[in-house]
């Protein structure tokens, strides 16, 4: 008995671990990293979204029901809430686990859909993510630098390993990596939450024991803002006390749902740097013709966060190859990354395993060139489809990025 129950186990575990170059479907919520190694063997590999995003929900109501299940093992409910944002093989166990104690549940439910089944049983007071939630698990992964809202790092400190590609850099916060530099994106995103009075209130509290630096980083007075603001943070860096109390101060901003989507806003929103960056990709897919699908979105922010923006004159040259190359926007998105430039061999290693993530859905690991595919082994192995995004038309609304469009929209 035990016997049979064990290679149960393992065939659902397989069928769960099972993933191919084909695309998602509009129904799949998550499924777990799959890729081959330098021997050839497939192996699975784990995918970490945000504290606040959506595996979280899901993996700790999988922890409070397996709780209640007879036989379960207990070390699985407990590793999920020790990491709920993680699909890993804990959590693929978790679910197989969950399947074998309620089984009527989960009668004629292909193994690849126990994610759906189980938010739609256990989650259902919330709706399923969206595409700026699933897009910001890939986007925000790519972040090394700071992976989460809670996240600074003092780019002063080269001993931490790692620096900002802004030499003027200071201090980064948050996965859209707001930094204290020569853009000074962190004063502005905090000039942003100081607009609104309601988050005003809990950074004004949170900077309690630290006001006159939060006056200094919003102090416009005279031209010369950014470049007053090493004077504001040195004597904090100097002071390792302070120093670490700053990057509490924004981890504790970071807990409150209305800094999370404020911070969003700034950089989405209607002055967004970032919505600006997205918008120039949209330009570009409408000069040669083509369709923005949930994959391109994803792929845009994504590359929004590591690149300068497009230029006009590489959208002109892009234009006619990109509609050349067909409707199929993934050969789109390979011909922007091939064209990219990159400011060494080392930068481009990189990054061209990041963008492999948005087309080798359509190609497989083994389409890819060698570059590509020993870079995305080696700096992701993720797939767009992983985290259930498609090759669907989508056209996000101005909740979600603020686009040229949405000011056509807001006139009477």
């Amino acid at each position: 008995m035990r016997a049979r129950r064990a290679a149960g186990l393992v065939a659902i575990l397989t069928l769960l671990l099972a993933g191919g170059a084909q695309a998602a479907t509009p129904d799949l919520l998550l499924k777990r990293p799959m890729f081959a190694d330098e021997t050839g063997q497939v192996r699975p590999w784990r995918i970490t979204d945000s504290r606040w995003g959506w595996f979280s929900p899901l993996m700790l109501a999988t922890a409070d029901r397996l709780e209640r299940c007879k036989g379960a093992d207990p070390a699985l409910a407990a590793g999920l809430r020790m990491s709920p944002n993680r699909l890993d093989r804990t959590g693929v166990a978790a679910i197989a686990a969950l399947r074998a104690c309620h089984r009527g549940w989960f009668k004629k439910v292909p193994a690849d859909a126990l994610p759906e089944k189980v938010w739609d049983r256990l989650v259902k007071a919330e709706p399923r993510p969206d595409v700026l939630a699933r897009a910001k698990v890939l986007a925000f992964g790519a972040a090394a630098l700071t992976p989460d809202y809670d996240r600074t790092v003092w780019d002063w400190d080269r001993g931490a390993g790692w620096t900002s590609a802004d030499p003027a850099a200071i201090l980064t916060w948050g996965p859209y990596k707001a930094t204290a530099g020569h853009g000074c994106t962190l004063q502005k995103a905090l000039a942003a939450l100081m607009a609104d009075p309601q988050t005003a209130a809990l950074v004004q509290t949170h900077f309690e024991g630290e006001r006159a630096t939060l006056a200094g980083l919003l102090d416009r007075a005279g031209e010369d803002w950014c470049a007053r603001q090493p004077a504001v943070l040195k004597p904090v860096f100097d002071d390792p006390e302070r120093r670490e109390t700053l990057r509490v101060i924004f981890a504790q901003l970071a807990s409150h749902a209305e800094i999370r989507a404020g911070y969003d806003a700034y950089f989405l929103g209607p002055n967004g740097y970032l919505a600006g960056r997205i918008a120039r990709y949209y330009a570009l897919y409408a000069l040669a013709g083509l369709t923005p699908t949930e994959t391109d979105f994803a792929y845009f922010l994504d590359r929004s966060l590591d690149y300068p923006p497009l230029s006009e004159a590489l959208q002109a040259e892009l234009a006619p190859r990109l509609k050349a190359a067909g409707p199929e926007t993934w050969r789109a998105r390979r011909i922007i990354a091939a064209e990219t430039p990159f400011t060494s061999p080392g930068a481009r290693s990189f990054q061209i395993g990041r963008d492999a993530v948005y087309w080798i859905d359509a190609v497989g690991q083994a389409g890819l060139d060698p570059l590509e595919v020993a870079s995305w082994v080696r700096n992701s192995r993720l797939k767009a489809s992983d985290v259930g995004l498609t090759e669907q038309p989508y056209a996000p609304p101005c909740t979600v990025v603020f686009l040229p469009a949405c000011r056509t929209e807001a006139r009477p």
